[in-house]
């Protein structure tokens, strides 16, 4: 009776997640789930909607297989009556229609953006299925060009984070001018100074070799007149 209150509770905190057995491959395409669930909706998506709708289906039953695999390793028996490599086999072939369908929806997406179509971008960016980072560049144009005449509601983090992120590097380019300019004007104050200082040594110099010249003159003029030369 433990045992079967232990698989039960075990059974019942599993499907409240994703199977642990090859997970680094299966919370991807399980978690997509719902993504590709709103996005069969869309209008633009029409043309494959009927092989969303077999992915769900697939990724759910995969999901369930994924489920017995780690309920039969938990179990005391290691009689497993699950195969792991069908297992893997099914989240292979189930990834191969997972990337079918992003691709086939980033091609939607670009041709949303030629189109003008702010229902597709909005759609696939706020359900998850396009990264803004992927199209960044592109999207900033899209926003400068059609922002005020479209409801690009799913752009507006984005482009409110380009624009702090280019204030800041226009300020910082300012303050580099100004760092620059003070920089030049204290070197400019320095050279001043220099040749000033060089002036003043020079003529101190001059003055100094002018006051022996004419101490040297007196004392000879002093000479001459007492007859010593």
């Amino acid at each position: 009776m433990k045992k079967y209150v232990l698989l039960l509770t075990l059974t019942l905190t599993l499907f409240a997640q994703n199977p642990k057995s090859f997970a680094a491959l299966g919370d991807v395409l399980y978690n997509d789930i719902n993504k590709f669930e709103n996005l069969k909706e869309m209008a633009s998506m029409q043309e494959y909607k009927t092989a969303i709708d077999a992915y769900i289906v697939s990724a759910k039953e995969t999901k369930k297989m994924g489920f017995a695999i780690d309920i039969e390793n938990a179990k005391d028996d290691k009689d497993a009556t699950v195969d792991g490599k069908e297992y893997l086999k099914a989240l292979r072939n189930l990834s191969t229609e997972h990337d079918t369908i992003i691709d086939n929806s980033r091609t939607r997406f670009e041709e949303a953006m030629g189109d003008e179509d702010s229902e597709t971008i909005n759609g696939m960016i706020n359900y998850g299925v396009i990264e803004v980072e992927d199209y960044q560049d592109k999207l900033i144009r899209y926003y400068d060009e059609f922002g005020e005449d479209q409801n690009l509601s799913s752009l507006v983090t984005m482009y409110a984070e380009h624009m702090a992120s280019l204030n800041k590097d226009n300020n910082a380019t300012q303050l580099t001018n100004v760092q620059r300019e003070a920089r030049e004007n204290e070197a400019r104050i320095k050279r001043m100074r220099a040749q000033d200082k060089a002036k003043t040594e020079a003529l101190e110099k001059s003055v100094e070799e002018e006051k022996v010249r004419e101490k040297k003159k007196v004392l000879n003029e002093q000479k001459k007149e007492l007859g010593i030369q």
